[in-house]
């Protein structure tokens, strides 16, 4: 799920199943020379030449020379099933550091945020419906990725990317409910980020070997509801979580606490002591009295390499 923000006050909004406004001004959060280029691209569920995306079912990782690593999130320092077990990251270093906001307009310049990690270079990993409005098949506008944001700051010396290309895995013609099977897209940014904040690499874990594998599990996305001082400024994650288990539609269910904007964020493992995207976070299920959180769900890696070993061949 993705996050408004808009001029007024924090209030909330329905969105497949519940979003946050955030109360921020559209002007401090977008840059005015942002390019609505990619409201204008090809069709959105065919890619580019320019993405040049790997089709091997397990993708290395890139950790730039000199660049810190760390295993603490927090360093230096709501689909929320039962107790809230995120932690902020404050961590400048790798892997957090190529995780990052995913910002974007509407039609009616009304500002969203969601959650993206850096694959290659100039290559983002996030949800479709996080760059395609579900109910018009339309792209949004003005997408940019915020690497490793924290407090609402990027480091000392970093910059937002403005995409210029996509690639969607649907465009939602065919349902707008989640949780869908497809919803995954590549966004090309305008510079390579991960050349100075490093990439993660997937690898397709078979689902069972993932349910076998009880709390040993990352996700992280920059909530709506998290940190409670600052929400949807500073990513969290949720060390130890679960997938519970698969669906007939190849959707993964998890136990990942999540909140509207983490959507697109990565669920990571570490395999051979590298830290590995083996699911992105898509959608979640409440109960629609409480919103209390019943059940989360992902994108599997399988199925993304699948549609890119059918798009190239």
């Amino acid at each position: 799920m993705l996050i408004k923000l808009t001029r007024s006050i924090l209030r909330s909004f329905l969105w497949f199943v519940l979003g946050l406004v955030l109360a921020i001004s559209s002007s401090a959060a977008f840059s005015p020379d942002w390019s609505s280029a990619i409201a204008q691209v090809r069709s959105i569920t065919q890619p580019s030449t320019a993405l040049a995306l790997p089709t091997n079912a397990t993708l290395a990782s890139f950790i730039p020379t000199g660049l810190p690593q760390s295993n603490n999130p927090a360093e230096g320092s709501r689909a929320v099933i039962r107790n809230d077990d995120r932690v902020p990251v404050t961590s400048r270093s790798y892997p957090w550091s190529a995780i990052g906001r995913v910002e974007f307009q509407d039609s009616q310049g009304d500002g969203y945020i969601c959650t993206g990690t850096l694959v290659k270079p100039e290559i983002v990993l996030t949800n479709a419906h996080c760059v395609v409005d579900p109910d018009t098949q339309t792209v949004y506008e003005n997408i940019q990725f915020a690497p490793n944001l924290i407090d609402g700051s990027l480091k000392p010396g970093g910059d937002r990317a403005q995409v210029i290309d996509l690639w969607a895995g649907t465009d939602f013609s065919d349902r707008s409910e989640p949780p869908h099977p497809d919803d995954w897209a590549f966004l090309k940014l305008d510079r390579p980020l991960g050349e100075t904040y490093g990439t993660i690499g997937w690898q397709s874990v078979p689902p069972s070997v993932l349910i076998e594998n009880p709390e040993q599990f990352i996700l992280v996305g920059y909530s709506a509801d998290f940190p409670a001082d600052n929400p949807g400024e500073t990513a969290g994650a949720h060390k130890g979580c679960s997938i519970l288990g698969g669906m007939a539609d190849q959707v993964l269910r998890h136990n990942c606490d999540t909140f509207g904007g983490s959507s697109g964020g990565p669920i990571l493992a570490v395999i051979d002591d590298e830290y590995t995207i083996v699911a992105v976070n898509s959608s979640e299920r409440t109960e629609a009295e409480t919103g209390i959180g019943i059940v989360n769900f992902a994108t599997r890696i399988d199925r993304i390499v699948e549609q890119i070993q059918a798009a190239t061949r």
